[in-house]
């Protein structure tokens, strides 16, 4: 369970500032399509990639990888994972090294080079790899999402001149499920009810339900269908029903009112893990501003920001 304060965001930040060792860098991320989309280089070659917290590893374009003479385990490949309705999508270890942000190196990242043409034309531009978990797993990341920014911080206390003014605040724990690595709110609202959800920045929807979450109270009443939407994921394209739904969502301090717009995906999902997927149009329209704090273990919202 979270906790929230509205006032002097300071209060929560002593309980989790260190004494910060460099600069945080802070880079602008690329909305024009619902994604954090970053410019990066790879041994010196421009390349674009999205910040997503529910891919684990990261990814790298399978043509780029081998232009770029990345490391790639050909005899390790196997069969790759996610949305789509292709029957194969194949998918090698590999490594990104030489990864460079707005002139700063990271050390090499663990990754799977897949074939990106199907998400690159649904994305609208051409997706170089997507940077996940394999990435953030020692990073603490401030994702601020008025300004249309990321920062890669060493200490919390980094974030405060970024943080200053903000009125409210809500931590909770940046912990998943047994066996995955996305972050999980645990005590999301659809209306009345409570559910766990996945805290996705891969994903450039709002809410996405899983079949379960229609066995909710009041969730499948509150369903009006507007229509279909296409997806493109690891295995291609696939479509999905899209909704208004009639009730208030939201979590901690913050909320959305009822009207918004969500889909409905075909995996059952489950009450023990989650029932439904969070990406970026929420958070968006909530103007928040989110620290993930992935050594601590710990991720706080703020809002109602200048």
């Amino acid at each position: 369970m979270g906790r929230f304060v509205s006032g002097v965001v300071g209060l929560a930040f002593a309980a989790l500032a260190a004494a910060a060792t460099a600069a945080p860098l802070t880079v602008p991320f690329d909305y024009s399509r619902a994604a954090l989309g970053l410019d990066v280089t790879v041994k010196g070659t421009p390349l674009y990639m999205i910040l997503d917290t529910g891919v684990d590893p990261s990814v790298i374009d399978i043509a780029r990888a081998e232009a770029l003479r990345l490391p790639i385990q050909r005899a390790a490949g196997g069969e790759a994972s996610g949305e789509g309705d292709a029957k194969t999508a194949q998918a090698y270890p590999a490594t990104i090294t030489g990864l460079s942000i707005a002139g700063r190196d990271f050390s090499a990242v663990d990754a799977l080079a897949t074939d990106m043409g199907a998400l690159s034309a649904r994305y609208g531009r051409p997706l170089d790899g997507v940077l996940g978990y394999s990435f953030l797993a020692d990073k603490i990341v401030l994702i601020d999402y008025p300004r249309s920014t990321v920062s890669l911080l060493d200490a919390p206390s980094d974030a405060w001149p970024m943080l200053r003014g903000c009125h409210t605040h809500y931590v909770l724990p940046l912990r998943s499920y047994d066996g995955d690595t996305i972050p999980i709110i645990a005590d999301f609202r659809l209306g009345a009810a409570r559910t766990p959800i996945s805290l996705d920045t891969g994903s450039n929807g709002g809410i996405a339900l899983y079949q379960g979450a229609l066995a909710l109270p009041g969730v499948r009443a509150a369903l009006t269908e507007k229509g279909e939407t296409g997806l493109t994921g690891a295995r291609g394209d696939s479509t999905s029903k899209i909704y208004a739904l009639d009730a208030e969502v939201g979590f901690g301090p913050f909320s959305l009112p009822p009207g918004q717009i969500v889909t409905v995906r075909r995996a059952p999902g489950s009450a023990d893990t989650r029932l439904a997927n969070i990406g970026n149009k929420l958070f968006a329209a909530m103007k928040l501003k989110m620290l993930l704090n992935y050594p601590a273990n710990t991720m706080v919202f703020y809002g109602d920001c200048p």
